[in-house]
């Protein structure tokens, strides 16, 4: 499919929802749209450049093309799911790609970009108003009466202020697992989950640091998993000042082991939480599907309750010393830092 030449060419990615904004460039005040249909969605792992390289992308078109009135008209709800990394998010968002009920956004990297823009010193006088036009834009259902649930990666977690007041009807789920199972789910990457916590640091680092004392020459001492535990300490201080900020009319608190223990349940309740029409029935349907039986991230890859508990056992026997090490280190920092080592569970409340 080739970019769409109308003259009134705003108009036209406004009114089709397969066209997703995919980038913003801030110093154009401009989307550039990618052409994903509900299939094509299913298929990828996230919505950014690395899986959808092959759908077909618009030109840039500025925040001024594209037409107030058709964007009123077309939106709709739009709900969030907020999370620490490795703590079956993907997992929740597939399951909620329930036709006719919900839609689930997996990564869209457009919010990448806002956040990007939000962690330098450039200002764009309009970016406020294209953050709210994009959300507007990614709400929009692919069928009639659907909630459109958007997971954005970690590095969006910073801009959750900014998301929540763009879009005042919006709610969300934060979704976390404990810090000993995000240190073995880094562990056991191996030498790719290992750089994967240093870049997470380098990006928390200067929009959400922890008072801990420490200065940029003491962080080569670090080993890995004490800068991943410092990363997982950061998204979790962070995100308990927006549980307190927000309140649970609008935030609620889901550990990723309930959603593992009791995925009907969990369901049922996000989709109460969300208004969305989710019946018990339906959500049996999820839970017993194959969703909770193949890898989120690997399609065809079986993997199921028992296999994940298999993962993190064996990471825990291979890295044990290492663990206890940064597990210690790690809850000595948040005494120091005033930071908590949990969240209250809320999505029940």
């Amino acid at each position: 499919m080739q970019a769409l030449a109308s003259k009134d060419v705003g108009a036209e990615y406004v009114r089709d929802a397969a066209w997703l904004p995919h980038l913003y460039d801030p110093r154009r005040d401009s989307l550039t749209f990618a052409y994903l249909p509900r299939d094509a969605q299913r298929a990828v792992t996230f919505l950014d450049p690395r899986f959808i390289e092959r759908s077909a992308e618009s030109g840039s078109v500025q925040i001024a093309q594209l037409p107030a009135s058709d964007i009123r008209d077309n939106a709709g709800p739009l709900q969030f799911i907020f999370h620490t990394g490795f703590c079956c998010s993907t997992l929740l968002t597939r399951a909620l790609d329930i036709p006719g009920v919900s839609m689930g956004l997996k990564e869209p990297a457009v919010l990448a970009s806002f956040a990007d823009y939000w962690s330098n010193s450039r200002r764009n006088v309009g970016a406020f108003e294209a953050l709210s036009v994009t959300l507007d834009l990614l709400s929009r259902p692919l069928a009639p009466g659907e909630t459109q649930i958007v997971k954005p990666s970690t590095i969006v977690n910073h801009i959750m202020p900014q998301l929540l007041h763009a879009r005042q009807d919006a709610k969300a789920i934060l979704l976390y697992s404990s810090l000993d199972s995000f240190l073995r789910a880094i562990a056991r990457r191996g030498v790719e989950g290992r750089i994967f916590a240093r870049q997470m640091f380098r990006q928390f680092a200067p929009v959400n640091p922890l008072d801990s004392g420490y200065g940029d020459e003491d962080a080569i001492l670090f080993s890995d998993l004490q800068v991943a535990a410092q990363a997982w300490l950061m998204q979790i201080s962070f995100m308990e000042q927006i549980t307190k900020r927000f309140g649970v009319d609008r935030i609620r608190v889901l550990d990723a082991g309930t959603l593992l223990a009791d995925p009907v349940s969990t369901l049922k309740q996000v989709g109460a939480f969300f208004d969305m029409n989710l019946t018990l029935e339906r959500a049996q349907q999820v839970a017993s599907s194959g969703i909770f039986r193949e890898h989120a991230k690997e399609r065809g890859r079986p993997f199921d309750v028992a296999a994940q508990k298999a993962q993190y056992d064996e990471a825990g026997a291979a890295h044990r010393e290492e663990l206890m090490m940064a597990k210690d280190w790690a809850r000595a920092l948040a005494i120091r830092c005033n930071a908590p080592l949990t969240l209250p569970e809320t999505i029940f409340s």
